[in-house]
């Protein structure tokens, strides 16, 4: 097994100015002019034929709709009621199976590294029950703090 000084970002121009990396670079711009060309083309047939132009749009709308059913199951996060706690709502949710978050969601594969269980494709905090409700730690105030501690707090004086 060759040993050799791998130098990063050298190595990767290389590889990118090097022939094998010409070629790769000429097949990838090559698969994706083939994808463009094919999705022009299934714009045109489209426009052409009317019933593949209907059949577009009600795939169109039922995704549209099912987006919007999925956007309404979280409208309980921006209810703001008095004694009014979403945990309660999230807890009925997620027993339903209509909120998934954490170990529930579908990792992708290719992002696990050492213990990792990989990426997900959603932001997780914006699944969390309280994210919309405006909480704000005072003690998170990391410059105030800082300041605090070498006595550069503001005083609030009166001048007669």
């Amino acid at each position: 097994m060759p040993t050799y000084l791998s130098m990063g970002v050298i190595d990767d121009l290389k590889l990118i100015f090097s022939d094998e990396g010409k070629k790769n670079r000429a097949a990838y711009e090559e698969r994706e002019r083939k994808e463009a060309e094919e999705a022009q083309r299934q714009i045109l047939e489209r426009r052409r034929n009317p019933e593949l132009m209907n059949k577009y749009n009600q795939e169109v709308n039922e995704n549209r709709v099912k987006l919007n059913e999925e956007r309404d199951v979280w409208k309980f996060q921006q209810k703001i009621e008095k004694g009014y706690d979403p945990l309660t709502d999230w807890n009925k949710l997620r027993s339903e199976g209509k909120i998934k978050v954490g170990s529930d969601l579908e990792r992708d594969e290719s992002s696990r590294r050492l213990g990792s269980e990989g990426l997900v494709d959603v932001r997780i905090d914006e699944r969390m029950p309280y994210i919309d409700q405006g909480y704000v730690d005072e003690d998170a105030d990391v410059v105030g703090n800082f300041m605090k501690l070498f006595g550069g707090k503001k005083k609030n004086t009166k001048e007669n």
